[in-house]
């Protein structure tokens, strides 16, 4: 007979409630009843999972129940999945179980714990990474710990590389969002190659936000991107995605302050003459959509039409060019990674 584990697994990811007690087999029995497709007394519950005799035989209609209960015809059904042989080719299981174990550990702050998974991932392809990355937020979701994580753990590289960087979340849909990216910001290591990376990277996307949702925070980090950061970003080798942020966002900037009509014209020209360099030199469509995405937000967000109808006037014959004139920009590829598996 199938493990009674698996059983209590099954039970648990339907219900949140992992049978160890009296009271346990009183609630899932309220459970079974309430969908109104069979019943189980809480004793025959308590008898059949807790009850250490092997002269309890439960009836085949127990074993029914408890199968429908988990999404089954019957219990036939429910031992052909989880046969191992099924099992292997069958990855929902195994989905869900993955996500039972990183919610624990992140709702219990096993952080050591989750680490340590992480730690195994360093040599598996990127769509693995991101698996555990998304499973990984959507348990931090449900908490208000993301923060305290960061500050703790800021410095791994899967979690500034996967869940911080590659699923960055413009929608700040995990509590305490905000101070976590803050928190990644300060792990980062001031004599790595990246660091510069890394400090556009999490000024940015704050200033966006706090831009965004009119806090004079923003303020604080426009100052640190365009007053503190001394360096010509234009020019230096970083990822697409950080210096069109840092050059698009300047508008946002400008336009903060007053009397700044002539640099707003000045910085205009200087703007079209990057993007277009930019454009020219990228045969991406991924790049394309994170130029055209970025842009497309700050310019409909200040109504500048007129520099938002010159990019896409760009980035359409680039694509035209390229002979690919059937691609919807727009759809293709959303600019933030998470976006393309949770959207909004």
């Amino acid at each position: 007979m199938i493990s009674k584990n698996i059983l209590l697994e099954a039970i648990y990811n339907k219900t949140g409630v992992y049978i160890t007690t009296k009271n346990d087999c009183r609630k899932v029995s309220q459970f079974i009843a309430a969908e109104k497709n069979g019943f189980l007394s809480e004793s025959t519950l308590y008898r059949f999972f807790l009850y250490n005799s092997n002269s309890n035989k439960p009836y085949k209609n127990t074993f029914n129940v408890l199968a429908r209960f988990c999404g089954y015809p019957d219990w036939n059904a429910f031992l052909k999945y989880y046969d191992s042989n099924y099992l292997f080719n069958e990855p929902k299981f195994l989905n869900k179980s993955v996500e039972v174990v990183i919610e624990n550990f992140v709702v219990n702050e096993n952080f050591s714990a989750l680490i340590e998974i992480f730690d195994t991932l360093e040599n598996e392809n990127y769509k693995t990474k991101e698996f555990y990355g998304i499973k990984t937020f959507l348990s931090f979701s449900k908490t208000n710990l993301f923060p305290k994580f960061i500050k703790e753990y800021g410095s791994h590289w899967f979690v500034r590389n996967i869940l911080i960087e590659a699923l960055y979340d413009p929608h700040h849909r995990i509590n305490g969002y905000s101070e976590a990216i803050e928190n990644y910001m300060l792990a980062s290591n001031k004599n790595s190659e990246n660091y510069l990376q890394d400090l556009v990277f999490a000024q940015s996307v704050l200033f966006r936000h706090y831009n965004l949702i009119g806090s004079k925070k923003a303020d604080k980090y426009g100052e640190k991107l365009y007053q503190e950061t001394d360096m010509d970003i234009s020019m230096k080798n970083l990822h697409i995605f950080p210096k069109t942020r840092f050059m698009t966002y300047k508008f946002w900037y400008l336009n903060q302050k007053s009397d700044l009509t002539i640099q707003f014209k000045t910085y205009s020209k200087l703007y079209i003459n990057w993007i277009t360099k930019e454009i020219q030199n990228t045969n991406s469509v991924i790049e394309l959509n994170i130029i055209y995405q970025t842009t497309l937000e700050v310019f409909q967000n200040l109504n500048l039409n007129t520099l938002k109808n010159k990019v896409s006037l760009l980035i359409k014959n680039k694509i035209k060019y390229q002979q690919a004139e059937n691609i919807e920009i727009k759809k293709l590829h959303n600019a933030n990674g998470l976006l393309n598996i949770l959207p909004v």
